[in-house]
């Protein structure tokens, strides 16, 4: 089960110890399910409130998904934002396209796929266009040394193009500010998460004493 002092769930671990044997595993889960469930529909209120779109892409991937590599003894899922390789079957279906990075690498883009999510919780920096789409560009040469395979220090030299992706983003002079979701619903949903669990609880408490 979620632990206690994590959670601060206070009497939940006592009640939970008066389940059933064999009860333990499908409670614990039924509980962290419906904390979780809080916390999606805190974070999605909140998103739309910072001015993301309810039918948007990133509102409706906003997800909680079970851990399966928890720490033994305990149920843990997390919340956040479906993306990527973690689109379901059905989404990714849906339409796929080719793209290519700041970097110069091909990606696969899936339709509706929320990738800049982080970009929107965190904020990110405003990195400049290149300066041309043709045309030679300049460069500037950097020199390094460091310890080769043989043990001896080499000197390396590299030229970087003036309009790499690496070199745009030292130039960066602005930024855009964070519009967090995940974190904020993670802090005010947290009284409403506790209660859901130990609404849950009760009710499969019932349920065993009835039968």
């Amino acid at each position: 089960m979620a632990k206690s002092e994590v959670m601060g769930i206070g009497d939940l671990k006592q009640r939970f110890g008066q389940l059933k044997s064999g009860m333990e595993t499908r409670t614990s889960r039924l509980m962290v399910v419906a904390a979780g469930g809080v916390l999606k529909a805190k974070a999605k209120s909140i998103a739309q409130a910072n001015g993301s779109v309810r039918t948007g892409a990133m509102v409706k991937n906003i997800v909680i998904k079970r851990e399966p590599q928890a720490p033994s003894g305990t149920t843990q899922y997390n919340l956040g934002v479906r993306h990527g390789r973690d689109l379901t079957k059905k989404q990714k279906t849906g339409g796929k396209h080719l793209a290519v990075t700041g970097g110069g690498r091909i990606s696969v883009r899936y339709h509706d796929d929320p990738y800049y999510w982080k970009w929107v919780e965190q904020g990110h920096k405003i990195v400049p266009r290149k300066a041309g789409e043709t045309g030679a560009t300049g460069q500037t040469v950097i020199t390094y040394t460091r310890k080769g395979r043989s043990g001896k220090m080499v000197t390396y030299t590299r030229k970087r193009g003036t309009d790499s992706l690496r070199a745009r983003r030292q130039g960066v002079t602005g930024s855009v500010p964070a519009k967090p979701f995940i974190g904020p619903a993670a802090e005010q949903g947290r009284e409403q998460a506790i209660t859901a669990m130990g609404e849950r609880l009760q009710k499969e408490l019932d349920k065993a004493a009835q039968a």
